[in-house]
């Protein structure tokens, strides 16, 4: 699987919460100028999810937004397309008025496919082919092999996590 980076990504053999920010700040000049920012926006590497790569969320009074991604993104076995369209695919919830203040557009934010819709408009039709290719290939094996293999139900073997930390390894 060849990847479809073009000159617009920033790539990094490193990746902490200052790369993903300049990802962010990437994306928003380039593909979501047309979007105004009308609260503070971070962006940070969380904890690791098996079925979520990332989540935004509206925080206090309208003045935050947190945008959380999985932290086993910042592996540098996962391409970094992988990252750039999880954090693509946040900002256009923003756009659409979830995890923002703007005013919402749909009733739901994945109505009608509408998030790959705007993707593709955008111009990152080629990206998020990859990422749903390397996603279907390759993300339950990675997952597994970064985490353990379930034993019962919600138990990880060799998994010690701790609630809400923030993984060291993706920071800088």
């Amino acid at each position: 699987m060849q990847s479809p980076a073009g000159g617009w990504l920033s790539i990094s053999s490193e990746r902490g919460d200052d790369w993903l920010a300049e990802q962010l700040e990437n994306l928003w000049e380039d593909r979501f100028q047309d979007t105004p920012r009308v609260n503070n926006v971070e962006i940070y590497f969380a904890r690791p999810w098996k079925t979520r790569l990332g989540v935004i969320s509206l925080i206090g009074n309208g003045h935050q937004t947190s945008i959380r991604i999985n932290s086993l993104l910042c592996d540098s076995q996962v391409p970094d397309e992988i990252c750039i369209v999880t954090v693509a695919h946040e900002l256009v919830h923003y756009a659409h008025g979830f995890g923002s203040p703007l005013p919402r557009k749909f009733a739901h934010p994945h109505q009608g496919n509408v998030v790959s819709r705007e993707l593709v408009l955008r111009g990152l039709s080629r990206e998020l082919q990859y990422y749903r290719d390397w996603i279907a290939d390759n993300w339950y094996p990675f997952y597994y092999s970064q985490m353990g293999h379930r034993r019962g139900r919600g138990h990880l073997r060799d998994v010690h996590r701790q609630p809400h930390a923030r993984s060291a390894a993706c920071h800088t």
